[in-house]
């Protein structure tokens, strides 16, 4: 047993909890898993919580699962643990922003960058991961470039903690992938910003992509971005659709070849892991 490891009262599962967790299973008796029907007993955190009291408390975070469900896939996933610091970098602590902002997400292809292009004005910010990391290594837009990712998120994330003082900008736009509603709204709570999500199906991002010059000599891994972007975003439409007890009614089309293309892609992801995180 580790001594240091707090209690389950000190890690936030104390009786206000227990009365949450209670109320919560009542209206989501389901265990949300895909391929799982059991009888949910857990409140999981989607997005591990890590001490993070407000993310802890944020409800569109949890999920109902049954105990199988939770021990062995949730926790398979979740055994992969970043460093303190790469935790930091994806997870970071921004200040309140001085100026609106407007955060703009969905997969490679998207058309996230033409959709700012076209509505940001002279004067406002535009902080886009991709534009960084190009700027440190001298390399292409799109181009791969590992080395350069820790640096890149630390002076995405300078420049978002910036918007606290900014007097220079009117606005700002903020360009991450956030495939699931409850990293949207983690970014929308920490810089109370709007959210425009672009879900532009998988097949219109692989036609995009490909018709990209600036993409040439990286389009199968932006084809592969793409649809671990769409994987993870239906499973997360199913969750919360299973835990409200909807019908789905998604177009089938483009969910379909999200799924096909997910599953033929599932062993590349793991080798772009790090950039699907952020």
């Amino acid at each position: 047993m580790d001594r240091k490891r707090p209690n389950a009262a000190e890690r936030g599962y104390d009786t206000k909890w227990q009365k949450a967790r209670a109320g919560y299973l009542l209206k989501h008796p389901r265990c949300a898993m895909p391929g799982c029907d059991n009888p949910a007993t857990v409140v999981d955190h989607r997005i591990p919580h890590r001490g993070d009291q407000k993310l802890f408390w944020e409800k569109n975070n949890w999920q109902p699962l049954c105990e199988h469900c939770h021990a062995k896939r949730k926790q398979i996933q979740e055994n992969r643990p970043l460093s303190v610091e790469a935790e930091k970098r994806r997870n970071p602590f921004i200040p309140a922003p001085r100026i609106p902002v407007t955060i703009v997400c969905g997969p490679a292809g998207a058309g996230k960058s033409t959709y700012v292009r076209n509505n940001a004005g002279p004067r406002d910010l535009v902080i886009d991961l991709d534009e960084i990391r190009a700027a440190l290594s001298g390399g292409r837009l799109h181009a791969y470039a590992p080395e350069f990712l820790a640096d890149a998120l630390d002076e995405r994330n300078r420049l978002l903690a910036s918007l606290a003082t900014d007097t220079t900008h009117e606005r700002a736009w903020f360009i991450v992938s956030a495939p699931t509603q409850a990293e949207r709204d983690l970014w929308a709570s920490k810089l109370k910003a709007k959210v425009v999500l672009l879900d532009t199906p998988l097949d219109e991002c692989e036609r995009r992509i490909r018709a990209d010059y600036s993409r040439i000599g990286e389009t199968d891994r932006m084809i592969r971005l793409a649809a671990d972007w769409w994987g993870k975003h239906q499973a997360d439409i199913d969750l919360d659709a299973r835990g409200r007890g909807d019908v789905l009614t998604f177009p089938k089309r483009s969910l379909t070849g999200a799924r096909r293309r997910s599953r033929k892609f599932s062993v590349e992801f793991k080798k772009i892991r790090k950039e699907s995180l952020i």
